[in-house]
């Protein structure tokens, strides 16, 4: 009775054990797979973002920058599943796949506040220099309202400036979260090839955004 009690018992524990084993790897199959699908749908909404014309016209630039803004509102919403999954069985996998989604996040984001603000400043600087090649007689009031386009232009520019090198800084960090994600699901995501190409593209943009602000501020000097 003795061994066929303790056979009995060894039995018991095995199949616990058992099952145990099963119900965690299954948890964290479940997890896995609810994190890759999350962190796939952002690589690809980062990829059709950066691969949106930097170079359209007025009203399609509009509609870009609500397309970038929808983006980067649907990434902020995996970011909080994501949150919710904190107490799952892989917290190596919570922390990288959280430092991705923030990054892809942010990049969007700012990429949406960097072609919002080179709008303005687009706007503002034709308006300024339609003032400036208008003036028939150079009086006070002309004068001031110049002052005040400048100003106006100034402002603009410096947002810009901020989202651009902002999203820069961004896109140069993008790598070292792709390594981590890559380290723990082995998926293919948005390579770094095609973020390092926009990050020379947002500088090239910003290095033209400036020259174009420079002439404008030497046309509006006003004595």
């Amino acid at each position: 009775m003795t061994r066929t009690t303790a056979f009995a018992v060894a039995v018991l524990l095995l199949a616990s054990a058992l099952g145990y084993w099963g119900v965690s790897a299954y948890r964290k199959a479940q997890q896995q797979k609810a994190v890759s699908a999350l962190v796939g749908d952002a690589s690809r909404r980062l990829e059709t973002a950066l691969a949106l014309e930097t170079e359209a016209s007025a009203a399609s630039s509009q509609q870009t920058v609500g397309k970038l803004d929808e983006q980067a509102q649907e990434v902020d919403r995996h970011v909080m599943e994501l949150h919710d999954m904190s107490r799952g069985p892989n917290p190596a996998l919570i922390s990288a796949a959280d430092d991705y989604l923030l990054t892809v996040r942010q990049i969007l984001r700012q990429h949406a506040a960097s072609h919002r603000y080179r709008l303005q400043v687009a706007a503002s600087e034709t308006a300024l220099r339609e003032h400036m090649g208008a003036a028939g007689r150079r009086s006070g009031a002309w004068i001031d309202e110049a002052v005040r386009m400048k100003d106006r232009m100034e402002r603009n520019y410096f947002d810009y400036r901020v989202s651009a090198e902002a999203l820069q800084r961004l896109l140069a960090a993008y790598p070292e979260s792709r390594k981590k994600m890559v380290a723990q699901l082995g998926m293919p995501l948005l390579a770094d090839e095609a973020v390092e190409d926009a990050r020379r593209r947002a500088a090239a943009t910003l290095k033209r955004v400036t020259a174009s602000v420079d002439q404008a501020r030497q046309l509006a000097a006003v004595h």
